[in-house]
């Protein structure tokens, strides 16, 4: 006979069981980030089909004990990838923060529902709007202190699930901003073709993806050239706006503050001269470089982004906290009023039902108490040495990767991400000394891009280090091979503060062991290559593959 099924409900066991069994999920998760339940390494690596014979199984019908529950949420936290190890240098999320992962905890008990004040989420309601109070002082829009409390209409900003959402929420916002009237009617009222404005190859996905659920088609997206330091080129913007398509109305202009791929800072304050002249929305995509309105040593690099009409930060990028975490903030804080459904409420200093303006969203959790608990826990002094302290992380790690001799570098910046690719000095001569004619350049990028991968596919599989992996340009011409076409590139992010010497140095043994495999197959195939009478078919590269290429 099976043992008796445990109560399912915390109102229905007693206190003492419950408290440890959550004091083993606690321990459960440090198990996993201290790296005991992946045997030491970032990831255990297993395909998606190897993944799919473990987990897959029949809809469960007679329960399990405690213990089997722990055991069998253990093996999923077993075959985890963990951003938290400082070995994990594909994106900067590494949700560490202890304050965070408290408030995380503590949310799931309250189960706040933020769509409401009354009977839903009375306090919760004031935390986020507090916080929303803060972040638009970090950026520099004018604040309504909190005490001061107008209504509604007068909090410009929210919550969202990601950077991708709050680009969404302020294509919405800057096209009810411009086109009133399709509140109504719908974009079958606007005579013109709405579009938005934003260099191609530092764009983040969520441009096409929003033009495609709005209504706007991807012809709705007009691209201007980007930069050789992967930044928008203003002279490329302003000839456009002062020239659009015919029968296209730009109604946003993208500036990027941390672009996705190597994480180039535009010219903020630029652009937002070229809007004010045009008199066109003007967003600020932050979600990368958001983080750096906490240091004033380092948010001069953001100047402008104070005058742009929406701004989108990304806490759960760079800033400690765990996923999700994204704010759309509005320079106008009646931008979300428009959105309101019952318009006399967004006035009414009574009413805090954050829901009655946040577009997209009904009901949802109490994310906000992360984030306020990490500022509440450290202040912006605390979050400014955390932040100062990863960019001179990122420098040494740069140094570790270019002192290896194994790559060559497309893209970086004074910031947290850089791009490059797979080519150890060894080949990289014996291209530069063969004068490579044109006509092999196509052949020459294939073979890099070929052994591009197959480095961070080792490196992966091995579990030891991890690096993003996507398509980029090379807009610099570093390689002397052209800049239109695509390479395959690791892009390595940095997102803790600090790396212990040891752990660093076990690094860049890493990267010189798998080197050292690779290398001498690449130097033959490259003289293969460079001697061969016909050119071999090139420039086949894959768009998507890690996050930065989504």
């Amino acid at each position: 006979m099976s043992d008796p099924q445990p109560p399912a409900l915390l109102s229905s066991r007693p206190l003492d069981d419950s408290r440890t069994l959550l004091h083993r999920a606690v321990d459960l998760g440090l198990d996993f980030t201290s790296g005991e339940l992946r045997d030491g390494l970032v990831l255990r690596h297993a395909t998606v089909g190897e993944l799919i014979d473990r987990f897959s199984g029949p809809i469960p019908v007679a329960g399990t004990s405690d213990d089997q529950l722990l055991e069998s949420v253990a093996e999923i936290a077993r075959w985890s990838i963990s951003q938290a190890d400082p070995r994990y240098l594909a994106f900067p999320d590494t949700g560490d923060s202890i304050a965070a992962l408290t408030a995380d905890i503590v949310a799931s008990f309250l189960n706040q529902n933020l769509i409401a004040f009354d009977r839903s989420a009375p306090a919760a309601s004031v935390i986020e709007a507090q916080l929303i109070t803060w972040l638009r002082e970090l950026v520099g829009y004018p604040v309504t202190p909190l005490a001061d409390y107008q209504g509604l209409a007068s909090l410009g900003g929210m919550w969202t699930s990601g950077g991708n959402m709050s680009n969404h929420v302020a294509i919405a916002a800057a096209l009810a901003h411009t086109y009133p009237e399709a509140r109504r009617s719908g974009l079958r009222a606007v005579s013109e073709q709405p579009v938005i404005l934003l260099a191609g190859g530092v764009e983040h996905f969520s441009y096409l993806a929003a033009a495609q659920a709005l209504g706007l088609g991807s012809d709705g997206l007009l691209w201007a050239d980007a930069t050789p330091d992967f930044t928008s080129d203003t002279a490329s913007v302003e000839r456009l706006l002062a020239s659009p398509p015919p029968g296209k109305r730009i109604f946003m202009v993208v500036g990027v503050a941390g672009n996705c791929r190597t994480t180039g800072i535009d010219d903020l304050q630029q652009l937002a001269d070229l809007c004010r002249q045009y008199g066109v929305w003007f967003h600020v995509d932050a979600c990368h470089g958001g983080s750096l309105l906490f240091s004033e040593k380092l948010k001069v690099q953001l100047a402008g982004i104070e005058r742009a009409d929406s701004v989108a930060l990304d806490p759960h990028k760079g800033l400690f906290v765990s996923y999700p975490s994204s704010y759309a903030l509005f320079r106008d804080p009646n931008a979300l009023g428009r959105f309101a459904r019952y318009p006399d409420r967004a006035d009414d200093p009574d009413c805090l039902d954050l829901g009655l303006i946040t577009p997209f969203y009904g009901s949802r959790g109490f994310e906000s108490l992360k984030l306020w608990a990490l500022m509440k826990h450290q202040g912006t002094e605390g979050i400014s040495r955390l932040v100062e302290d990863r960019q001179a992380t990122y420098q040494r790690m740069v140094d570790l990767l270019e002192r290896t001799g194994c790559f060559r570098m497309l893209g970086t910046s004074d910031f947290y991400r850089c791009a490059f690719v797979f080519l150890p000095d060894q080949v990289a001569q014996a291209i530069e000394a063969a004068a490579v004619q044109p006509s092999l350049h196509a052949s020459v990028r294939a073979l890099i891009s070929r052994y591009t991968m197959a480095f961070a596919d080792r490196l992966y599989r091995s579990g030891t280090v991890v690096f993003d992996l996507f398509a980029l340009q090379d807009l610099a011409d570093h390689i002397g091979l052209g800049t239109s076409a695509k390479y395959q590139v690791m892009g390595m992010c940095v997102g803790h503060p600090h790396i212990a010497d040891d752990i660093e140095h076990g690094i860049e043994q890493t990267l010189l062991d798998h080197s050292q495999e690779l290398t001498a197959a690449m130097l033959t195939d490259a003289h293969a290559l460079l001697t061969a009478t016909a050119p071999s078919d090139g420039d086949s590269v894959a768009d998507v593959t890690g996050p930065a290429g989504w």
